[in-house]
């Protein structure tokens, strides 16, 4: 007869015990949670492929100040020009300008190593020169674009020009 009030308590302790839950698991729970939110609000990656600056964007967007100029092996025209207080870049059939980040390196030719845009930004970066002829007029480099979360959106070694 004893066990008629022991077994009616089972349920109730089982009840009790749902109310309390590990520590650990709920924070592992809360970790994930939080993973898959930051994870649902990244815009999908697209790359981004710069188009060639014309001398015609150089002419009509008074480009020929003194500065320096990216471009890609056997490229005549550049995808990137600099100086040493902005940057500009065709991404579209859009001419982006990019600020010069004064903290950045100052590179040959008056360039700085980065240049910041309103929702991306660029790292232009001196490569060792194989052929050991390099100096402040020509240079080989890698150009880097960032999208605005941070990651690279399109990335190309080449050569930098400079004129003063």
């Amino acid at each position: 007869m004893m066990r008629k009030p022991i077994l009616a308590l089972v349920p109730l302790v089982l009840l009790s015990a749902c109310g309390r839950e590990d520590p650990g698991r709920e924070a592992a729970e809360d970790a994930q949670d939080v993973a898959m939110v930051e994870r649902m609000s990244k815009e999908p990656f697209k790359p981004i492929i710069p188009r060639a600056i014309t001398e015609i964007d150089v002419a009509r967007y008074g480009l020929d100040k003194p500065g320096c100029a990216f471009r890609k092996p056997g490229e005549k025209d550049p995808i990137f020009i600099a100086n040493a207080d902005e940057g500009f870049m065709r991404i579209g059939g859009d001419l982006k300008r990019y600020a010069a980040k004064k903290e950045s390196a100052q590179l040959p030719g008056n360039a700085r190593s980065t240049y910041v845009g309103l929702a991306s930004w660029v790292d232009m970066v001196s490569l060792p020169d194989k052929a050991g002829g390099s100096d402040t007029v020509h240079w080989p480099a890698k150009l880097v674009l960032h999208d605005a979360q941070e990651r690279v959106a399109f990335m190309s070694e080449g050569e930098v020009t400079c004129r003063s």
